[in-house]
């Protein structure tokens, strides 16, 4: 006759009074979920200052954004982005470029995704924002720029003179270098008009004409090339 197994080997008591024990500390041990913390990085923004800066310019502004690298160094270079929408989590950012507009306006049946583009999505709690501004001021621009000296230089100019011209482009919040073809000039040395050829030293497939009024428009320098 086999005797029967001792009850403090039996599992099945075991699981029957303790069973209810050892489902809670499971549940604790692996259900229990962490609290969420941001980790952010030197001399990054807190999300509370990222999310009430972001509310203050609010949607179409163009801002900068100066980041944090991994290495916990600043960026060299901002991103230049236009507020496309903002959420309670973070907003969304439409990458401002220039060149990249310019080039696509006058290039027939061309995606130009040189320089990338397209939005991205920034999350307050990113911890990587160091710095948030609104896009260059043109009122600095307007106060360092010589006019006197712009006037003189085209003055100096004749019709067909290859030049490059650095303006600030207000529709597409930014500075750009157009090199081209002068075709005429005012008399009074106060307006242009020039034929694009070539966007910072990209080459378009269909020229462009534009008119400058230096005493208007936000040119910034004018030289002979």
């Amino acid at each position: 006759m086999v005797a029967s197994t001792p009850r403090f080997f039996d599992r099945r008591p075991y699981e029957s009074e303790f069973g209810g024990q050892k489902r809670y500390f499971l549940k604790w041990l692996f259900g229990k979920k962490s609290a969420t913390t941001t980790t952010l990085r030197p001399g990054a923004m807190p999300p509370e200052q990222v999310k009430e800066t972001i509310e203050r310019f609010g949607v179409g502004t163009v801002v900068e954004i100066l980041r944090v690298g991994f290495d916990g160094t600043l960026d060299d270079i901002p991103i230049v982005v236009e507020i496309i929408d903002i959420s309670p989590e973070g907003f969304t950012g439409k990458i401002v470029n220039v060149e990249r507009k310019i080039i696509e306006e006058s290039t027939a049946n061309v995606v130009f995704a040189k320089h990338g583009g397209g939005t991205i999505e920034f999350r307050y709690d990113d911890g990587d924002i160091a710095e948030i501004k609104e896009g260059e001021d043109t009122s600095v621009l307007e106060q360092s720029r010589d006019v006197a000296a712009l006037k003189e230089i085209l003055n100096a100019l004749e019709p067909n003179d290859n030049i490059l011209v650095a303006y600030y482009d207000r529709a597409h919040h930014g500075t750009v270098n157009v090199e081209g073809r002068l075709v005429e000039k005012s008399a009074d040395g106060n307006r242009f008009k020039m034929v694009i050829e070539k966007v910072n030293r990209i080459e378009l497939e269909q020229k462009k004409e534009k008119h400058f009024d230096i005493d208007k428009d936000l040119v910034i320098d004018i030289e002979l090339v």
